[in-house]
């Protein structure tokens, strides 16, 4: 079995045929071998390789659409992950670009079954985070934050945990209230961020102008409640204030075509 190392990398940016078809099926499922090259790899990513992993999305599907639950009404914001993180997240979305669920908006609070004791447990979960806008024809190009990005795209999310846990995540417009998108469970180690249904896709339909996503991730033992969450965001700027791991990521959108990556 092949893994990515210098020769494939170098094969794969000669498009060679043997080497793009192999990584195309290998990619689409997680990989740590890969994904630990990609993130210790001592060049540095100055979004070539990012590019080249992009280019292994297999072409999109008839069958494959878009399955939107509810269009979400704003945007959102997620936190700038370091760039040594960017490579191994792009290609692992790029390559397995499957069923994308529409995150819809979520009404009323939503609450764990426990409150907390004010026991620390386990401890903090550090995430990193990395976001890929997805065009309607399937074209994925990767973002920094503060990115320009258009209406009708789609952003895919892809995150790094120390631990297991649960995240709620939020969208927040300019001089706006953050709003509650929905819950989902984090698993040790590099996965996409998903629900039940598939990879979740936040819409930026309706949406112009500053846009923010924030994930604020729970580790066992700590409450797990939108009260909570609320309080992990206004304490962003004191991380050991209170319970919760706030990461963020800030898109303007703009109304139009998707812009050339």
């Amino acid at each position: 079995m092949r893994h990515l190392d210098a020769t494939a990398m170098a094969e794969l940016a000669g498009r060679d045929p043997a080497a793009v078809d192999w990584f195309r099926e290998h990619l689409a499922s997680p990989c740590e071998v890969c994904e630990t090259f990609l993130a210790t790899h001592a060049d540095p990513l100055d979004g070539q390789t990012d590019a080249l992993l992009l280019a292994l999305a297999p072409a999109r599907k008839t069958e494959a659409e878009v399955i939107p639950l509810r269009a979400p009404p704003r945007a959102r914001r997620f936190a700038p992950p370091p760039g040594r993180y960017l490579g191994w997240m792009a290609g692992a979305i790029a390559a397995s670009v499957l069923m994308v669920v529409l995150v819809p908006l979520v009404k009323g609070p939503a609450r764990g079954a426990n409150g907390w004791t004010g026991e620390k447990g386990t401890g903090r979960i550090s995430l990193e985070l990395a976001v890929v806008a997805r065009s309607t024809d399937g074209v994925l190009r990767r973002l920094d934050s503060g990115a320009d990005v258009t209406s009708d795209e789609v952003l895919l999310l892809r995150y790094h945990a120390t631990e297991s846990g649960t995240a709620l995540l939020y969208q927040q417009r300019e001089q706006q209230a953050p709003e509650l998108l929905g819950s989902f469970p984090l698993t040790a180690g590099t996965h996409d961020l998903e629900g039940p249904d598939g990879l979740a896709g936040v819409s930026l339909e309706s949406d112009e102008g500053q846009l923010s996503l924030a994930l604020v991730a729970f580790a066992p033992g700590e409450p797990i409640s939108e009260q909570d969450a609320l309080a992990a965001l206004a304490a962003d700027g004191s991380p050991e204030a209170r319970p919760g791991t706030v990461v963020r990521f800030d898109v303007r959108v703009q109304s139009g075509q998707t812009l050339a990556p």
